[in-house]
Formats: C-alpha cells, sequence, structure tokens
C-alpha cells in the first residue's frame, strides 16, 4: 500500500490518505478502516486542515422515534442529491476522511442511493450510514452493498433489525450495532453481545441514556459491570463519549481529539438537514453549511465557538472532572498507534402542562389537537392549519416537527410530554397561552426522575387520611396536610414501581372521585424533597412575578436585545442571551411577544429569589493547557464574586477563575439572588471589560418544588366541589 498524500479528492480506496493532526500525522485506509496515527519531532509542527469525519444530516425524515436521537424536527430537509454530492466533494478535496450519514433516517432521503454511488465514485470518502434497518431490503441492497465502509444499525426490540443484519452479511456488507445501555439491559448484555458476534458483527457502540428516567441512567455498580462486559465482549464494544470517564475501562488513546475532549467541533462536525453545521447535535450554536466552502470556514474561524459546551444539560464539556480511580479513555497516546474503526453517526424529555381556568377550558383545548394526534408522528396537516392559523409558528419548522408522545388532560391541566434534541412542545405552549392558559415554567430537558405530583381536596382531615391509606398506586407517596392529600407518582414504562402517563391519570381520576384534583409534572431531585417541601408549608415564600426568556445560539444577544427594546411599561434586565421583565401582574401578551421575537424559552416564575447561571466565554489562545486556571487581562474571579456578594438581594455567590475544561476557557458563575437585574448588569460589564467572547446566562426558579406543590394545593383549594 502506498501513502496518498493530503487534499486529494480521487484516492482509490485502496490506498492510506494522509490527514494532519495538531503535531501529529493520521494515516487512513478508507477500504478497511484503518488508522495509524504517528507523532515525533518531524510532525510536531502539523496542524489540521479540515474535520476528520462529517456527522451529515442527510435528511429529517424518520419512520421511527428513537429514545437517543438528537435530530431536532423543526429543522427543514433542505438537501437535494446535487448539493449534498457537492458539499462532501468539497470536504474530501480539503482532507475529510470520513462521512457519516444519519438523520433522520438516510435511506428515507430520496435519491440516497446515488448520492452513494456518486460519491463512492468520485471521492475517496469512507461511506458511512447509521439506520434503524427497516428500509433495507433485498430489493435496494444491492444498490449499497459494497459502497458503505459500515452500517451501523440501531437494535430496537419493536423492530426486526436480525433481518437487516442478515441481509447485509449475505451481500458482504460490514455491520455494526448501536445498543442503548442501561441497567435493564445489563443483564441480557451478554447474550446479546455473543449473537452479535455469531451474526458477524463487527463491533457493538454501547450508548450512554441522556433523559430524565432515573432507571435508565447506569447505577455506579451497573457502570462497573459494563466495564466488565466490554472488556469480556467477544465482539469489540465502543463506549459512547456520553459516558465520559465514569465507566472504567480501558479505552483506546487515538489523539484524535485534545486530552480530555470528546472532539466535537474540532475532530468531528455535525452538518443539519437544514444546511447548518454544529460541534454535535446538542450544541445550539450553528454556523452556515450549504457548501463546503461555508463549512470550512466556519471550522476555521469559529472553534472558539464550536468548542464551547452545549448549555443544555448533559453535556460531556460541561461535567465536573470524573471521580478519582476510574480508568481514563485519554492517556496520552504512544508515537505510534493503529487500530481499524469507522465512524458512526448517532436527547431530553419535554415536558408541558398547562393549567387552564376551568376543566371544560382544557377539555376545549385538547378537543383541537386529540382527533388528529398521533403519539411521535409527524405534525398532522390539520395541527399545520391550525398552528398557523394563530399564528404560532412558521409552515416549514411545522412541515417538519413531531407530534408528542403523550398528550391528556387531567383536571385543568393539559399535559404533553415528548423526546427531543430541542423544545418540541413550544408550538403547544405558545397556543396554550394564546387560550389563556398559564404554562407552568420549565419543562424543556428535564434530567431527573420524572414525577407527577397530585393534590386532592378532601371533605376534611380524617377523609384525606383514608386517602392516603389507599393511594393511587402500589409504590405512590401520600402525603396529608389537612384536608388536602398530596401524591407522588413516578412516571415511566409500566413495570412494577413505575406507571404510564396515561394509566397515572385513570388511576389519578378513580383515587379522587368527585373530589378535587391537581397535578402537575416535576423534575425531582431526590426522593425525600417532597417529604421536607411539605415539612415548610408553613414557612411564607416571599414573591416576586417575573418573566424570563432566553435565547440561545450564536445571535442570542441580538434577538434578546431587539426583544428588550419593545417592551414597554416595564422593569428590563439583559444580558447573555436571557432577558427578565418585572413590574407586570399580566404577562400573556409580552410571552406571546417574547415567542414572536424567537425565543427559545419563556417562564413566568414567582418565587422572588432566582438562581442565575452564566458561562463567561473568553478567546481561544495557543498556550491555554486544560484544566490549568488561565490569565485573563481584565478579569478577576474573586474581586467579581465579591461584587456580586455585595449586590442588594445576593445570598449568595460563586465564580469559578477562568480554566479550560471540556471546552473553551471559561468562568462558570452562580448567584441566588432576589435582584436578578443588577447581576445581570453586573456580569454583562465583567464581560465587557474582559473582552470575553461570549457571555451565556440561564435563569430559573430556586425553589421549583415548593412552588409546584403550593400551586397545586392552591388550585384545589379554590376549586369548585363539582370538579
Amino acid at each position: 500500500m502506498t501513502l496518498q498524500p493530503p487534499h486529494a479528492d480521487t484516492a482509490p480506496r485502496h490506498t492510506f490518505r494522509a490527514h494532519p493532526l495538531d503535531g501529529a500525522m493520521l494515516y487512513f485506509h478508507p477500504a478497511t478502516g484503518t488508522h495509524v496515527r504517528i507523532q515525533s519531532a518531524a510532525t510536531r509542527p502539523l496542524r489540521r486542515q479540515a474535520p476528520r469525519v462529517a456527522m451529515f444530516g442527510i435528511t429529517n425524515r424518520c419512520n421511527l422515534s428513537c429514545d437517543f436521537c438528537s435530530r431536532d424536527t423543526t429543522r427543514d430537509s433542505a438537501w437535494t442529491l446535487e448539493s449534498a454530492a457537492a458539499a462532501l466533494k468539497g470536504l474530501a478535496a480539503a482532507g475529510t476522511l470520513e462521512v457519516a450519514f444519519g438523520g433522520g433516517e438516510p435511506f428515507a432521503f430520496r435519491g440516497f442511493s446515488e448520492l452513494v454511488e456518486e460519491l463512492h465514485h468520485t471521492t475517496a470518502l469512507a461511506l458511512n450510514v447509521t439506520t434503524n434497518g427497516t428500509l433495507i431490503r433485498e430489493t435496494n441492497v444491492r444498490a449499497y452493498a459494497g459502497r458503505f465502509g459500515q452500517v451501523r444499525i440501531s437494535l430496537y426490540d419493536e423492530t426486526d433489525w436480525r433481518r437487516a443484519a442478515r441481509l447485509l452479511a449475505r451481500h458482504g456488507q460490514r455491520w455494526g450495532a448501536n445498543l442503548l445501555v442501561d441497567d435493564q439491559v445489563l443483564p441480557r448484555l451478554p447474550a446479546l453481545l455473543a449473537e452479535l458476534a455469531a451474526m458477524h458483527c463487527e463491533d457493538a457502540s454501547l450508548l450512554a441514556y441522556v433523559g430524565p428516567d432515573l432507571r435508565r441512567h447506569l447505577s455506579p455498580a451497573g457502570r462497573t459491570r459494563l466495564a466488565a462486559l466490554a472488556e469480556d465482549s467477544p465482539v469489540a464494544c465502543r463506549l459512547s463519549v456520553c459516558f465520559g470517564n465514569r465507566v472504567p475501562a480501558h479505552r483506546l488513546a487515538s489523539g484524535l481529539a485534545p486530552e480530555g475532549d470528546c472532539g466535537a467541533g474540532l475532530d468531528f462536525i455535525s452538518i443539519t438537514p437544514d444546511q447548518r453545521m454544529q460541534a454535535c447535535s446538542f450544541q445550539d450554536i450553528d454556523l452556515p453549511a450549504a457548501t463546503a466552502e461555508q463549512i470550512l470556514h466556519g471550522w476555521r474561524t469559529a472553534q472558539s465557538r464550536l468548542g464551547e459546551p452545549s448549555q443544555r444539560r448533559g453535556c460531556a464539556r460541561a461535567q465536573a472532572r470524573p471521580e478519582t480511580g476510574t480508568a481514563s479513555c485519554n492517556n496520552p497516546p504512544p508515537p505510534v498507534a493503529i487500530w481499524q474503526a469507522y465512524s458512526g453517526n448517532n436527547s431530553g424529555e419535554c415536558v408541558m402542562v398547562a393549567k387552564f381556568t376551568t376543566v371544560a377550558d382544557a377539555q376545549a383545548y385538547l378537543a383541537e389537537l386529540l382527533p388528529h394526534w398521533r403519539a411521535d408522528a409527524p405534525y398532522a396537516p390539520e395541527w399545520q392549519a391550525l398552528l398557523k392559523s394563530e399564528s404560532v409558528a412558521k409552515g416549514p419548522a411545522l412541515a417538519h416537527a413531531d407530534m408528542p408522545t403523550e398528550l391528556l388532560s387531567i383536571g385543568r391541566s393539559v399535559i404533553a410530554t415528548g423526546y427531543d434534541a430541542d423544545d418540541m412542545l413550544q408550538p403547544l405552549r405558545v397556543l396554550s397561552w394564546k387560550r389563556d392558559a398559564q404554562v407552568v415554567p420549565g419543562g424543556i430537558h428535564m434530567h431527573g426522575r420524572l414525577t407527577l405530583l397530585a393534590a386532592v381536596r378532601a371533605q376534611d382531615p380524617g377523609e384525606a387520611q383514608a386517602l392516603a391509606a389507599a393511594p393511587p398506586h402500589p409504590t405512590a407517596t401520600v402525603l396529608t396536610h389537612g384536608d388536602q392529600a398530596l401524591a407522588r407518582l413516578y412516571l415511566g414504562e409500566s413495570e412494577e414501581s413505575h406507571c404510564t402517563l396515561p394509566e397515572a391519570r385513570d388511576r389519578l381520576l378513580a383515587w379522587a372521585a368527585h373530589r378535587p384534583l391537581a397535578v402537575e409534572v416535576i423534575d425531582e431531585g431526590t426522593p425525600d424533597s417532597l417529604v421536607d417541601a411539605k415539612k415548610n408549608l408553613g414557612t411564607d415564600l416571599p414573591q416576586t412575578s417575573r418573566l424570563i426568556a432566553t435565547w440561545w445560539g450564536t445571535d442570542r444577544a441580538a434577538k434578546a436585545a431587539h426583544f428588550a427594546s419593545q417592551v414597554d411599561d416595564a422593569s428590563v434586565a439583559i444580558a447573555g442571551g436571557c432577558v427578565v421583565v418585572s413590574g407586570r401582574n399580566r404577562w400573556k401578551r409580552f410571552v406571546l411577544q417574547a415567542y414572536r421575537a424567537g425565543a427559545d424559552n419563556v417562564d413566568v416564575v414567582h418565587d422572588e429569589e432566582l438562581v442565575v447561571s452564566a458561562n463567561i466565554i473568553f478567546p481561544k489562545s495557543p498556550s491555554q493547557q486544560k484544566d490549568t486556571p488561565q490569565t485573563i487581562p481584565g478579569f478577576d474571579a474573586a474581586r467579581l464574586q465579591s461584587e456580586l456578594a455585595r449586590l442588594n438581594g445576593t445570598r449568595r455567590a460563586s465564580v469559578k477563575p477562568p480554566k479550560k475544561e471540556w471546552g473553551p476557557v471559561s468562568s462558570v458563575v452562580c448567584v441566588h439572588t432576589r435582584d436578578p437585574g443588577a447581576t445581570l448588569s453586573l456580569l454583562a460589564e465583567a464581560a465587557r471589560q474582559a473582552g470575553a467572547e461570549s457571555l451565556a446566562v440561564w435563569i430559573e426558579e430556586s425553589q421549583p418544588l415548593a412552588f409546584a406543590l403550593r400551586r397545586v394545593m392552591a388550585d384545589v383549594r379554590d376549586a369548585p366541589r363539582s370538579t
């Protein structure tokens, strides 16, 4: 085999392609997936010229709804056969080695076989695809077999993935498996890995669950067990980067990404169906990506932005350092490393609780939606027509959105749930406000234990005690407070210790009988948190009504400023894409105005004390060292913390010194305050004086459970007995 010089877009697949890294050279063999990384004095001056891998979302359409799918269902599907081929040919010419098609379901893209054929014959790209396998059939497999470096099949009990695997193997196509792993999967994992080995599966990617159901997160014992199973597996195993270092397994020190980093935005990029580029599918920062030139320009000029941690909970770059005693997956690579692998292309729970004035209002709202609702299906034409007529959302976004997984009412509350990388329920939130409902705060990417909180008003304390003695579910916790019974019920798949949302509704309605019933969905942190909140019901909580509107993305500051300039007759504070409006009692007009201005999240909160979190991100410099405090001219973390602590209304404040951990050099700020306006002003000025590249701010209630509990209790206290 010969070594092919870089930037050749017509190199045969049976020769090595050279791809410079920072201080090393990588040689990649497209036909076999073989990598040879060399690091020496001679390679020290080398620098990257292009991303190594493009994760290419060719379409946003999919015939399934996958738990760990990170696609943004609001994105348009803009790629054509011609535009996708041109962009990928340009990346190949610049030095990109692999493309991993995802979406959506790539095999649902019209012209996909033609695209694969074109790229196979005109580029040296290793072509890979992740699929649910249901659209791979005997009638079309010949058009693809042998063209892909690897086909990755996502394994689900609901699909006949074995049929697709056998079909690929029969036609000589290499394939691998993607499997979501939790504690319930571990007992059957050895048998499944043995079956995959017997079916000639090349490798299995073991994926981490990201979401609200704590049962699906690996326990510490489960992570240890997974490490042992991966080590003993008869088929090669690849662990998701979302596990970080929490699984004590020995993994390849490839040197493809900076030490301790996942490589998102640098080693690989994510290209979306609507022709935007992101570091990964969880990152809100995006850049134009309609052509190879735009992609490469963004990759070369916006590394500091692409290296930011996602603002969403669960981003590995934003996690604390791993526990000591775990085996690192980022040991320094040896001078020469050889391995064989292809790249693959693989969100949080969204919940809406809209509280209407009456049960009849809630039922009328549902009556508009339920006749055409299908769980996780694309928006029905009737939904699109309704939401467009109400000016809730634009047509292109609705055309590629999915309807919620659950949609139902309990008393005056309408509850919708879904799983997505963004807020898939925003159109329904806006419609609820337009119908005069109050949408409770939160509900976007809930990653704790998803819990139904219910209150029932009995005739007297004795009847409330009787309700507590006969809970609505065997594992429900019921507390009493005077004539009210307060229930906590964990949501999840039907099994011994949890129940689905429809089952919870039916059980609660039967339990409450004719009595007033109110519910909310909460993101409970610990099993004892409800007990603690109930103990403090005698304490008055100071309240101040405020609207919090938040924008994500690179243009967040400009969009937030535009909205703030339109707000009249109210007190407004703004910083880092976040606007706080106070001084009003009626919020419907402001909420709708913020959504029309493109806000990604709008909450009306009543907790006087709020938690202001911020990330001050500084320009990248060549001297940055991971985990080393950085000196930033004009920025003093200790002084800023002292200034924040001295502000009126601040209960406590913390400012971490600038440091590069998982992403760029940044300083993380957290302030508990009754005056968020003063905090935002000081943060904005500190970022400006230090020459910060960007400032990201988000605000939450300091006691969300305490307020949720008081809301449901007030709802049943004020409700007529007939509800």
